[in-house]
């Protein structure tokens, strides 16, 4: 085993000593043109594409980058021993992420993460990710994949940040988006698995609520209105508002608590 290394570090050394040589005997132009070809050789036979998802997209912040960085927040590895900690304003979690390549599995396919940091001349660090697929895959995966991701992405940005109960109890007219102007956080407790009343009931409410937030591509496509009526009754004290609560942390949406005798429009 000591001789293997010690000849890993002649041969090395030799290749070095090669590169010096040629970079003076040829130009610099020179040089770079054949690193060049040579890289592109490499890229045809290789049976790999690579796709680079920058942080800023020459001027604009790429939305996609975001997205790509708050999905694979949810692939930490346990074995990671550099760890990034996040939290963007109006959160309620933490993001994480580390420096590993990390693998993803989408439809069937496998494809790689990697986080690449780049170093500028200015002294500042250009950040993005690159993502390696297969050739055979680019199409799906480049058509369907990131579309995914960026759904996902938003399910956990909307998850993870902190809900506001919206009322027009004090007269106020609504702003130009329609929405009560007073808001407070929302900090209810209920959940599901909190709720006291038919498990079979708890889970066909999920899964209709799941249906909803998964189908809005197919109501855009059939030009109808994305949104979802429940109509709750009973005496007070029967858990209306705490389903209600339990409908919003499920979502992760806000909740607009509307007195119909202030709309005067």
């Amino acid at each position: 085993m000591k001789e293997f290394w010690t000849s890993l570090v002649s041969l090395l050394g030799v290749l070095a000593s090669l590169m010096n040589i040629l970079q003076v005997v040829f130009p610099p132009e020179l040089c770079f043109a054949a690193f060049e070809f040579l890289n592109q050789a490499l890229n045809y036979f290789s049976s790999y594409c690579y796709c680079d998802v920058t942080e800023i997209d020459r001027v604009n912040t790429n939305e996609l980058y975001n997205a790509v960085q708050l999905y694979l927040s949810s692939f930490i590895s346990p074995s990671a021993s550099h760890l990034s900690l996040t939290r963007t304003i109006n959160s309620s979690a933490f993001g994480l992420s580390n420096d590993n390549y990390i693998n993803d599995v989408f439809n069937g396919v496998a494809v790689q993460w990697e986080h690449v940091v780049t170093q500028r001349q200015s002294q500042t660090s250009s950040y993005g990710f690159r993502l390696r697929i297969q050739k055979r895959d680019k199409d799906l995966i480049l058509d369907s994949y990131l579309d995914s991701i960026m759904g996902k992405a938003n399910y956990i940005r909307r998850k993870n940040q902190q809900r506001l109960l919206y009322t027009n109890s004090l007269g106020r007219s609504l702003d130009s988006r329609g929405q009560p102007c007073d808001s407070v956080p929302f900090n209810h407790p209920s959940t599901f698995d909190t709720l006291a009343t038919d498990p079979d009931r708890k889970r066909n409410i999920m899964e209709n609520l799941g249906n909803f937030t998964s189908g809005q591509a197919l109501y855009q496509q059939k030009g109808g209105a994305w949104k979802r009526r429940y109509l709750l009754y009973g005496p007070p004290g029967t858990g209306k508002s705490r389903t209600i609560a339990a409908m919003a942390n499920f979502l992760g949406y806000d909740i607009y608590d509307l007195e119909l005798t202030e709309v005067h429009s």
